[in-house]
């Protein structure tokens, strides 16, 4: 597989707004920028992503067991409604911290509105048949 950039996933932990960010540092991702016309005139985005990455890639765990897991950080899964980023992304999303020094929230509004290709995974696809250096995960991104 060729790739062409770094991924930066955000995984929600469920039934709260806290995200681990990792950071992946080789996958393959083609774009289709679109927009939909609306009968009133308007349009809406309609962008999306084909994004794979080699199975091989260190850490991943399936989703359950990444959620049965108490330190989150030292993993990542992959699962719909989870934010992936074009690129590599430093910025950690958290609520504000109020104690000296004070520390404005960046929610995932502010990651949206600071990065061109932030996009949802509506679909993970696991490719597990062939040689080791041929199976790969491909998810479909909005």
């Amino acid at each position: 597989m060729r790739t062409n950039t770094a991924l930066t996933l955000y995984n929600r932990v469920p039934g709260t707004e806290t995200y681990h960010r990792t950071v992946i540092g080789r996958v393959a991702w083609e774009n289709r920028k679109a927009s939909n016309v609306l009968a009133s005139g308007g349009t809406i985005a309609a962008d999306q992503a084909a994004i794979y990455l080699p199975a091989r890639t260190p850490g991943y765990l399936s989703p359950k067991a990444w959620q049965a897991l108490a330190d989150k950080s030292t993993a990542w899964t992959l699962q719909t409604g989870d934010v992936v980023v074009k690129g590599t992304v430093t910025d950690e999303i958290h609520a504000a911290v109020v104690g000296p020094p004070a520390v404005a929230a960046f929610t995932m509004t502010d990651l949206k509105a600071k990065y061109d290709d932030v996009l949802t995974i509506t679909s993970v696809d696991v490719m597990d048949n062939g040689s080791p250096a041929m199976r790969h995960f491909q998810i479909g991104a909005r």
